[in-house]
């Protein structure tokens, strides 16, 4: 059984037609586990209407955490999953209909050939807009990701090119990645780097996934000026540079300070362009 682990927060615009992109996948054997971080639109009666619909197949996980932040929310569910395999799904994508059986075959696979280790597997995405127009088929070639020599310990520790929505990991990678830490503030980059220092990351080059890029989380950063921009940096920086250098150094004790803080000053000005040509 595949658990699919679904966080949302205020995501009614786009939740349902992620929701049905799932349920019409060629592979059946999921469990959708749904933890809402306290929306206050319409995202809970979409998700108790597909719940209601599909009882067996979605479920929504209830407590009484509140807003405790996305990786947080996927690490409660992670603590609540019980299947073999992981996955994990944004609210505002398009799973393409072959994702988890593509996925499962490449997992199978690795498995057989390198059993009771931890495995991560994870897949391209096509770049889309908010109504799915094709913005990049690929989003490997448009950030320049090269997913065999970027998936090595030595690099994944400054560059982080596992994508959550595209990933699956096995019960081994599971076990070792959670809890996730408080301080962790990308529950993706935490799990690969996991699953890169004590098992094993694998990739298919095929897009899985309709990645969608909306004014929530494409224009804010590209639309202010750039001394706003650089304002907002130096004012965040800090606190969010402490916490990634904890991430990578309580997992990789040897990673450099230095080299850490000048990756994250080029790559938050590399997206800052990318998100200018979309």
């Amino acid at each position: 059984m595949i658990d699919i682990l679904l966080a949302t927060y205020n995501g009614e615009k786009f939740l349902k037609e992620q929701i049905e992109s799932i349920l019409s996948q060629t592979c059946g054997n999921w469990k959708l586990l749904i933890r809402d971080d306290g929306s206050n639109d319409n995202t809970i009666d979409i998700i108790n209407a597909f719940s209601q619909r599909y009882p067996d197949k979605i479920e929504l996980i209830k407590d009484a955490d509140g807003n405790v932040g996305a990786a947080q929310n996927f690490s409660r569910l992670l603590q609540k999953s019980t299947g073999q395999y992981v996955m994990f799904c944004d609210q505002d994508d398009v799973w393409l209909p072959k994702k988890i059986e593509t996925t499962l075959n490449k997992m199978k696979e690795t498995e057989n050939i390198y059993p009771n280790i931890p495995i991560l597997v994870h897949t391209d995405l096509k770049v889309v807009d908010a109504d799915l127009n094709t913005i990049a088929e690929s989003f490997w070639s448009y950030n320049k990701f090269d997913p065999e020599r970027d998936s090595i310990p030595e690099r994944i520790i400054y560059r982080n090119t596992v994508t959550g929505c595209t990933a699956m990991i096995n019960k081994k990678a599971k076990q070792i990645a959670t809890p996730i830490p408080k301080y962790v503030r990308l529950h993706d980059w935490w799990i690969a780097l996991n699953a890169a220092k004590y098992g094993r990351i694998f990739y298919i080059s095929e897009p899985a996934v309709l990645y969608r890029q909306h004014r929530e989380n494409v224009i804010g950063a590209a639309s202010k000026p750039l001394v706003r921009f650089l304002f907002d940096k130096l004012t965040t920086f800090p606190r969010r540079f402490i916490n990634d250098y904890k991430t990578v150094k309580s997992i990789y004790p040897a990673a450099g300070f230095f080299a850490l803080l000048s990756k994250n000053i080029s790559q938050s000005l590399k997206q800052r362009l990318r998100r200018k040509r979309l």
